[in-house]
């Protein structure tokens, strides 16, 4: 089972939801979605039935074995005279039990169950119409996103009945410490700005060795434990499909729609089209300048989410078998640039994070014109600008050079002006933003 941490606010939002009633959980894989219901359901009187692509007689007969052993059968019950033979039998069972008592029912990877019978969601809203008093709870949990958002669609079976569709995301950088341990906050940032904030990735991180020999002993060589993360997290998309192809461009800097759309040769249709599926799984961030409204500017671009998915698919995927041979290690220090340049974006975020929090509005890049200056991320009260900072992952940065860089850049003097960096002359560092 992975590691449990922090997530109160989402154990509290389950807490409201199931009291009683019904929630849905999505997420992406190694997010911490087993983890989140297992440590949930432990506190309660609760059936949690892990989903396979088993036939309907097998997962019911595993849903059958786990109700036995938290609700006994009563004489004269169903599961005393029989067996769930069907799911309409199995829930009304269930309703049926929790009249009098608290019961909490997990089905984990959801969709699985669905794909062994299509009329599942439909049953299901059926008991759950008319369970009348029962003090039955529901959570349906599953890491495919698109079918998870299909479940409570306006048109599906399901639309109105859950009390909460829980979103679950990544960790926080500020979260960072609780996995990858130690007491360098250097150490904590530079996992995170590394792998992002999976929960999996960042436990598995060495904190007394350096990112570019704990890469190579996550991805180099057969078995290593990332070397085939990419493709676990990519499930969701058809191989050699436009979504899969738009999100490998940006993967390789092809960060603005007309960029996309002539590298992957397809029509603007289908290029939009890829590009809005893949924001609505989280696997893209729509970027647009700070302060300008994201529905109506023409200016954006596109970037992939999560750090290491970033690397995966820009270092690891267009040289897999040199990784599969044990030869990444080389591929690792010729691309160091380019895991560099996925370091500074996912610091670039922390700061936004932070700056954030600091003041009260909203943070993101802002760019002018054609050659003209990146501020890397302002805070705008209307049409105010409220502070900037320039970003950098790297030590021995003059604060004063790139304080004054911001300054000359923006047309209205921002309230407060920061340079984050690992090290440097009057920059504001990880331990800084730890404090």
């Amino acid at each position: 089972m992975p590691k449990f941490v922090n997530r109160e606010q989402e154990l509290r939002a389950l807490t409201r939801a199931c009291d009683p009633g019904m929630a849905v959980v999505s997420g992406r894989r190694r997010v911490g979605k087993t983890a989140l219901l297992d440590h949930f359901s432990t506190e309660r009187a609760s059936v949690f039935l892990p989903g396979t692509r088993a036939p309907i007689g097998e997962a019911l007969r595993r849903l059958e074995e786990r109700v036995r052993a938290v609700v006994p059968p009563q004489a004269g019950d169903l599961l005393d005279l029989g067996h769930f033979e069907t799911w309409d039998t199995a829930l009304g069972y269930l309703i049926a039990r929790s009249m009098d008592d608290p019961l909490l029912l997990v089905l984990d990877e959801f969709p699985y169950l669905c794909e062994a019978d299509p009329s599942l969601p439909s049953t299901l809203q059926a008991r759950w119409d008319h369970r009348g008093e029962s003090q039955l709870s529901i959570i349906l949990a599953g890491s495919h996103v698109g079918l998870m958002e299909e479940l409570v669609s306006t048109d599906a079976p399901l639309f109105g009945r859950p009390d909460m569709h829980l979103r679950l995301g990544p960790f926080s950088w500020r979260h960072a410490p609780l996995l990858v341990g130690g007491d360098d906050p250097d150490v904590w940032m530079e996992a995170f700005v590394t792998l992002g904030g999976m929960p999996r990735y960042l436990a598995l991180w060495d904190p007394r060795h350096d990112a570019a020999t704990n890469l190579a002993e996550l991805l180099d060589g057969p078995g290593a434990p990332l070397g085939d993360e990419g493709t676990v997290v990519l499930q969701e998309l058809t191989p050699g499909s436009a979504a899969a192809r738009v999100l490998e461009l940006v993967a390789l800097d092809a960060s603005t729609f007309t960029t996309i759309r002539d590298r992957a040769g397809l029509a603007p249709a289908t290029t939009s089209e890829a590009l809005t599926s893949l924001e609505r799984l989280g696997l893209l961030d729509r970027i647009t300048p700070a302060g300008e409204d994201p529905r109506r500017t023409r200016r954006v671009r596109y970037r992939v989410r999560d750090p290491f998915l970033r690397l995966w698919l820009g270092v690891v995927l267009p040289h897999r078998d040199a990784f599969e041979l044990g030869r990444g290690a080389a591929v690792l220090r010729r691309k160091a640039d380019r895991i560099a340049a996925s370091q500074a974006a996912a610091w670039t975020g922390v700061a936004a994070d932070w700056m954030a929090e600091q003041t009260g509005v909203s943070c993101g890049e802002w760019w002018g014109g054609p050659g003209e200056d990146v501020v890397d991320v302002l805070g705008v009260d209307g049409a105010h600008p409220v502070a900037a900072a320039s970003c950098h992952w790297a030590s021995g940065v003059d604060g004063g050079v790139w304080r004054d860089r911001i300054l000359q850049a923006m047309p209205t003097r921002p309230d407060e002006v920061h340079v984050m960096a690992r090290a440097g002359e009057g920059v504001l560092t990880p331990a800084a933003l730890h404090r």
